[in-house]
This record gives C-alpha cells, structure tokens and sequence, in this order.
C-alpha cells in the first residue's frame, strides 16, 4: 500500500470519527426529559413549590392566595380553603417564636370570609390546617397561619387527639429526612352543616398528603379522618395518594416525573414511613 494510499484512508477515517462525535454531542444538547434514566430525574426534580397541587376536575371556587410559609386555594362558598400546601425542613420543626392567639380574617381574601366570632358557642374548635406548631421558626410566618382560611371547624377531640398526633408525626419525619412537602385540606359534602352568621361549612372529614425524599428516593402518603371524636391508631387514618386524589379531586405532587409519581403514589412504604400495619 502507498503512501498516498494510506493518506486517504486516514482522512477518510477521521471524517467519520468527527461526523459522530458531533452526532453525539447535539444528541446530548438535545436529550428530552424522557430520555433520561429514573435516578437522573429524580435530581432534576426542582424544589419549588413541589407540594402545590392541582385540580382533576373544574373547581368552581378556587382562588390562590400565597403568604411567607404557606400557599391556600380559597372557597369562598364554604369560608374554607379547598386545601393548603406548604414545605417543612428539618431548620423549621423548632424555633423561638411563641404561639399567636389571635384569629383574623385573611386580609388577601376577595369575597366573603370567616370572622373569629362565628366559631363561638359553637362545638367546633377553630382547627388549623397549617399547624401553628410548624411555624415557630418565624413570627410572620406564625401570624398568618392564625388567617381564618387555614382555618376549619374541627371536632374538639380529633383536634386535640389524633389530628394532633399525625402533625406531630409530620413534624418528626421533617427532622429525620430533612424536608417533607404538606398538603392538606377539608372533605365538604353537598350540603354541609354550617356555623356562625356567615355560614362556615363543617367539613365531614380531613385529608393530608405527604411527600419525602427519603435519602434519594421518593415516596408519598396519605391519610383521611372524619371529623368526630372517635380515636384510631395512625395506620387506621392511612391510605396512598392516589386514593386521597379520587375522594377530593384534587392532583398531588403532580410536578414529579411520571415515572416517579406514579409508583410513589399508588403504594404506602410502612416501613419507610415507620407506622405499623
């Protein structure tokens, strides 16, 4: 073989070397969401308002109000919210501030609102969606939760009893995990007793959704409680999102990947989440 022989098979040679390199290289520039493996899309995942849900289907009162440390969907036909949603770290499970104690109106509510008054003399404590004990890491974020949309008619003993345990159970796995995303919210029926001049819906139950990274894997739970003074252990209270999202309507953690959401919410880890079956 000659030299000029050689000399064109080289080139030759490296023309192909260079057409797939660049092939390559725009492959990657271009790659879909899709394309990349499960691992790889849980870290692009971003952490902004990944708790905040969305509707399945139309929601005729629904207005968005945000504050320092939580979002609410606002009803103003029930002066309740159709759900809150917020994140907790492991920074905010503690902190200094002391309870607030007064309630007021939301003053970012368009419409008609709850007043504190329309709760006296009735059963119903003013139950908080938001706890206010996740809030003492800031005294802004502390006044708002006392806004009369994070709050709802709740029987006096599931508000102080099991409602109570599950927010400490939340709290708990926030400082273990190091951040928990909340969503949670009332269980109106289609003609609810109501309270007080402005006729405060009573909700008939109460829903919470939790999701976790657990250490570079996602998973999620639910829970539903009837609003009433029965006692439960928690795993009584446990269902998987997907079910919490058939009874409300409503689409939880639905900026996750498909390929994420859809196992992490169609199952309960008992074990990972530490409650007994």
């Amino acid at each position: 073989m000659n030299k000029k022989t050689i000399t064109i098979i080289m080139a030759a040679v490296l023309a192909v070397v260079l057409i797939v390199t660049s092939i390559a290289t725009k492959g990657k520039a271009g790659a879909r969401t899709s394309d990349v493996p499960r691992s790889a899309q849980t870290a692009m995942v971003t952490d902004a308002a990944l708790e905040i849900p969305t509707y399945t289907r139309a929601r005729a009162h629904s207005q968005q109000i945000s504050h320092k440390a939580y979002t609410v969907d606002y009803n103003e036909e029930w002066r309740l919210a159709n759900w809150v949603a917020y994140s907790l770290d492991s920074s905010q499970t503690r902190g200094p501030v002391e309870r607030y104690t007064k309630f007021e109106p939301d003053p970012k509510v368009k419409g008609a609102t709850a007043q504190w008054w329309d709760y006296k003399n009735t059963r119903y404590d003013r139950g908080h969606l938001v706890p206010a004990g996740d809030m003492k890491w800031d005294a802004t974020a502390m006044r708002e939760c006392f806004y009369l949309s994070n709050i709802c008619p709740q029987d006096h003993t599931f508000n102080e009893g099991d409602w109570n345990y599950l927010e400490n159970r939340v709290r708990g796995w926030a400082n273990f995990y190091g951040k928990v995303y909340v969503a949670c919210g009332p269980i109106v029926s289609e003609h609810p007793e109501t309270i007080g001049e402005n006729c405060i819906a009573v909700p008939d139950s109460f829903y919470k959704v939790v999701l976790c990274n657990m250490r570079g894997t996602w998973k999620a739970i639910g829970f539903v409680y009837a609003n009433n003074g029965t006692h439960h252990n928690l795993n009584y209270y446990v269902r998987t999102v997907d079910d919490v999202e058939r009874v409300t309507g409503i689409d939880f953690f639905y900026q996750l990947p498909d390929e994420v959401e859809t196992p992490v919410e169609k199952e309960v880890d008992w074990e990972a989440w530490r409650i007994r079956q």
